[in-house]
């Protein structure tokens, strides 16, 4: 099968905390001797896109200059698209402050904001949880940067940013607007990086629940890696259906 884009996911897919998971170097040597384009696709605000690089070569994994979309990074586009005079308050990772005020916006620390975004925060406490409650005024949009329930370890699951996400939605009792995966914005700017259509590429990663969800929105091929979060039984059991399940990123070959 030949596809115009490879979107590839990065915790559980190609790394496992501080380590690379097997088969993924194989994996991305194969898709690019393929010369099929590879964007990286991730949730995990904690990484900048320009420190994927480093993060790699730390893992010995090959990184030839790929794009990179994070869940951070499409909240800010996000922002800058539909409310670009707004003030934010933040509640999450430093790196989803840094891509917001990249992207030429007002993040505000005390105060009613325009808008709360909430994602990923493990310095989380009684007084983060009380600013961002206080954040909310009469009309503050609430955004979340994703809501995986869990996030892959080198010791195993932690908790993802669904966690922090649901305690302030539980507080002002409103959905938010959730950007990244499974919702399909990621795929479309991810798409905008090559210029090809969305249902032309295939979507890797190892979450049924955002990546393959993800990409079936999407209109995309999925391939399910058993090297993260699901599992082989987590398939079976799901309404969700990759259309490849493979143990690892290295045997995408047998996809190509």
């Amino acid at each position: 099968m030949s596809y115009a884009a490879a979107f590839v996911d990065l915790d559980g897919t190609v790394w496992r905390g501080r380590s690379a998971v097997p088969g993924a170097s194989a994996g991305l040597r194969t898709l690019r001797d393929a010369a099929v384009p590879i964007v990286f696709l991730t949730n995990n605000t904690g990484v900048r896109r320009d420190a994927v690089t480093s993060r790699l070569d730390a893992i010995g994994v090959a990184y030839e200059d790929e794009p990179v979309v994070t869940a951070a990074w499409a909240t800010a586009a996000y922002l800058a698209e539909h409310r670009p005079d707004a003030s934010v308050h933040v509640m999450g990772r430093d790196t989803v402050e840094a891509e917001i005020e990249d992207a030429g916006l007002d993040v505000s620390a005390e105060g009613p904001a325009d808008v709360v975004v909430v994602g990923y925060d493990d310095r989380v406490s009684f007084a983060r949880l009380t600013a961002a409650l206080r954040a909310f005024g009469p009309g503050t949009v609430f955004v979340a940067t994703n809501r995986d329930r869990t996030t892959p370890s080198e010791d195993g699951p932690i908790p993802g940013a669904n966690a922090f996400v649901s305690a302030v939605s539980g507080m002002v009792e409103q959905d938010p607007v959730v950007l990244g995966k499974p919702e399909t914005r990621m795929a479309e700017l991810a798409a905008a990086r090559h210029d090809v259509p969305v249902h032309d590429c295939l979507m890797i990663g190892d979450n049924l629940e955002t990546d393959i969800l993800m990409g079936e929105r999407a209109g995309m091929d999925t391939a399910l890696v058993c090297s993260g979060v699901s599992t082989r039984d987590d398939v079976a059991a799901s309404d969700v259906e990759p259309t490849y399940v493979i143990d690892d990123l290295g045997e995408i070959a047998s996809l190509l």
